[in-house]
């Protein structure tokens, strides 16, 4: 397969468009559930989220969505339609800990008991191992004083909403039973993706022929990479590597985290992949003509889809992060100004 192949265009046209699609029954015993964002002033109107129902009565659920009453009203009358109940569900499943993703999986455990399942490297980041300084991190960068504030409020809200104790930590090549695979269950195996966060994960179902992708393989977005703290490996050559990892599933249906669901896997992996290549030659092509740049000053003199004076708070953080990544990889970071 070449090219991406729309599995409901429906779908397609409410995420283009500002809308939030319905649920859908995607395979035998899957649906998605669209979890809608409070602020309608984020790039991204939802997340999918998907219920699988085992043959037994069990519900579970990969990457649960932010926490609202409104969220949690929209699961219910979902589970309610399967002819199940909030205390039908088994299994938090979360690709990574982003609030968008992990939000809503202590309050779906508080009210049934289900396990959360992470990868332990998400764990770590949660409780702090991996955890920088942001004053550093904006004098490295060189980011204006007047915009520090603003930054600042990107990592507390991205890990303050994030605080959980997964009940099970698993790692790349972990197999989740999900009710009984022999009648009527799920067998899910667990992708280590590394690159929008350190410890992100795929889930694929082989015999349903199905690969959750969360945040790392989107149908039209770019992942920001980096955006789980501070990593030991450049996060653009550890997504660079993971994307080749997902990108031998081209016959199975891409269920990704926003968007919508498509065929098409290891074509839209290569066009990712050259999306980065092109951008390290950008950058490279902007150290050479400024001379001892700030991180800053080569972001402000990129191309960016919404205007480099349009970004702002996460969007901002997230380009400012992959910029340096990319100097990284060069092997010029030395060249940079370090700002005092």
């Amino acid at each position: 397969m070449t090219v991406e192949q729309v599995v409901d265009t429906t779908e397609k046209d409410a995420a283009l468009n500002g809308g939030v699609p319905e649920p859908t029954e995607i395979a035998p015993g899957v649906w998605t559930l669209p979890t809608e964002f409070p602020s309608k002033g984020q790039p991204l109107r939802y997340t999918l989220t998907y219920a699988l129902a085992d043959a037994s009565g069990g519900i579970h659920l990969i990457d649960p969505g932010v926490d609202t009453d409104a969220n949690w009203r929209r699961l219910e009358q979902l589970l309610a339609r399967l002819g199940r109940a909030v205390a039908d569900i088994r299994t938090v499943i979360v690709t990574h800990l982003h609030f968008d993703h992990l939000g809503m999986g202590a309050r779906v455990r508080a009210a049934s008991g289900a396990d959360v399942v992470l990868h332990r490297l998400e764990q770590a980041a949660i409780d702090g191992e991996f955890g920088g300084v942001d004053a550093e991190r904006f004098d490295r960068w060189g980011v204006p004083h007047e915009r520090r504030e603003e930054l600042a409020r990107v990592t507390e809200e991205r890990f303050a909403k994030a605080k959980i104790t997964a009940d099970r930590l698993v790692e790349g090549g972990t197999q989740l039973e999900l009710g009984d695979p022999e009648a009527g269950g799920f067998r899910i195996e667990v992708i280590w993706t590394p690159g929008h966060t350190y410890g992100s994960i795929c889930l694929r179902d082989a015999e349903r022929k199905l690969i959750f992708t969360g945040d790392h393989v989107l149908p039209v977005l770019n992942p920001g990479l980096g955006l789980g703290g501070p990593t030991p490996s450049n996060p653009i050559s550890d997504y660079l590597d993971a994307l080749d990892r997902v990108g031998r599933f081209d016959d199975h249906q891409v269920c990704p985290g926003h968007g919508y669901r498509f065929y098409g896997l290891r074509a839209r992996c290569e066009k990712l992949g050259a999306h980065h290549a092109r951008r390290t030659a950008e950058v490279a092509g902007v150290l050479d003509r400024l001379d001892s740049p700030s991180v800053w000053d080569v972001a402000s003199h990129l191309y960016w889809s919404l205007g480099w004076e349009n970004l702002s708070h996460y969007l901002l953080d997230s380009a400012l992060a992959q910029v340096e990544m990319h100097i990284d990889r060069l092997g010029r970071i030395g060249e940079t100004e370090r700002a005092a």
